[in-house]
């Protein structure tokens, strides 16, 4: 994993770092996470994998223009473990977060010397929604109501801590061919043979997916789909 994990952050770091989610987490935020829900984001194994990647970067753009880097990546909270009382928010009213320990392992299943036993991204998305959702049910709450979720800053550390077993099955099974030296056409013929797909995207991103402020005209990037490696011509 290349997430911190969250319980290992002291205490005033969760502090600080539930606050800036519940800063950046406007109603227009919830809301790209709503239409999301509403058009069957958690029906779709890839789709699901690859929104809250882009969600989370989001969060970590936000976190970096704060002057907070040093928490990109976003940490990842186990939900083995229970979740700090930092992070337990709401704490009140018909939304807050009724179980602080819902106790769901993702061991062995997602443990690293088991990810390759998930053949394809869609294998993978579809048996991590399952506990996904189990992890969502047991915490209750808000978090039991998929549209407004991200209202909890356990969301957001919930979903990097998912996203990480996505990157590190990722870095076990995606095969990127060397294509230093060749023109774009050559090296997208190639790409293509290993089931790799280009897509053009005028913006740069680190490797946390978290986009850097460039001035125009910016560099073309090449996003391998499926990978957690880019390609900059």
């Amino acid at each position: 994993m290349h997430r911190p994990n969250l319980n290992n952050l002291p205490p005033s770091e969760r502090t600080l770092l539930a606050s800036l989610i519940q800063q950046y987490a406007t109603p227009g935020i919830i809301n790209l996470h709503s239409n999301a829900v509403s058009s069957g984001v958690h029906n779709d194994p890839v789709g699901f994998l690859s929104f809250h990647r882009n969600y989370i970067a989001g969060l970590e753009a936000f976190l970096i223009e704060q002057g907070y880097a040093q928490w990109v990546p976003l940490p990842a909270w186990n939900p083995a473990e229970p979740i700090p009382e930092e992070f337990n928010i709401p704490n009140s009213g018909p939304e807050r977060l009724l179980n602080l320990n819902p106790n769901v392992s993702f061991s062995p299943e997602f443990d690293q010397e088991n990810l390759t036993n998930f053949a394809t991204v869609e294998e993978l998305g579809m048996a991590l929604m399952t506990r996904h959702n189990l992890v969502h049910a047991r915490i209750g709450g808000v978090m039991n109501n998929l549209r407004r979720a991200p209202i909890a800053p356990i969301f957001w550390v919930f979903h990097s801590f998912i996203d990480d077993i996505w990157w590190e099955w990722q870095r076990l099974t995606v095969v990127v061919p060397s294509v230093i030296g060749l023109k774009l056409a050559d090296a997208t013929n190639i790409l293509s043979n290993f089931g790799l797909r280009t897509m053009r995207n005028a913006n740069l991103y680190t490797s946390a997916g978290v986009k850097i402020k460039q001035q125009r005209p910016a560099p073309l990037t090449l996003s391998l789909l499926g990978s957690v490696v880019e390609l900059y011509y």
